[in-house]
């Protein structure tokens, strides 16, 4: 390589080696949306059949929402038909939050939305326009049925997190084949 290309060929072969003295330069950014689906294990062809994952997706977003200190703006669902054809919906939340109640019910909506009647291959859900939680203007007043959700899902964060993911499910995910 240096006899054919001088000083380059050893740079090339260097760099192709994996090979460099200059310091490794790493910036962390945080997420601007987080999002699962789950590719089904059959083509489903009705509401009922799509709810328990939903749900599980719903659940999933939210506690890597808050396992990242974020809120959420949007929510949005996709689906994918048989036939590979993808749409979505997507949502502006009144408010933002991480509540995994708020999440699974814009979603719910979002899926009713957006069923056509098909057979679904995958369905996904995403929230975007995410902030840190300590940029949120507090309100001035009291949201109690709020708090009573949020003590809910951080025992439950602290519960999967001790005892993995799937130690506790929400009961409409109790009823998948």
């Amino acid at each position: 390589m240096i006899k054919n290309f001088g000083k380059y060929g050893y740079m090339i072969w260097t760099y192709s080696r994996g090979e460099s003295k200059e310091e490794v330069h790493f910036e962390e950014s945080r997420p601007k949306g987080i999002g699962n689906s789950e590719t089904l294990p059959y083509d489903f062809s009705s509401l009922e059949e799509l709810y328990p994952v939903l749900i599980k997706l719903s659940e999933q977003v939210a506690y890597r929402l808050r396992k990242e200190n974020m809120l959420a703006s949007f929510v949005n669902v996709q689906l994918k038909n048989n036939e590979f054809e993808v749409y979505s919906h997507q949502k502006k939340l009144p408010s933002r939050t991480d509540s995994s109640k708020d999440i699974t019910h814009t979603a719910k909506e979002l899926l009713k939305e957006c069923y056509k009647g098909d057979k679904i291959r995958l369905i996904g859900v995403r929230v975007d326009g995410l902030c840190e939680k300590d940029e949120l203007q507090l309100s001035i007043f009291d949201k109690s049925e709020e708090t009573k959700d949020k003590k809910i899902d951080k025992t439950v964060d602290l519960l999967k997190k001790k005892y993995g993911y799937d130690v506790i499910k929400k009961a409409g995910e109790l009823n998948k084949k």
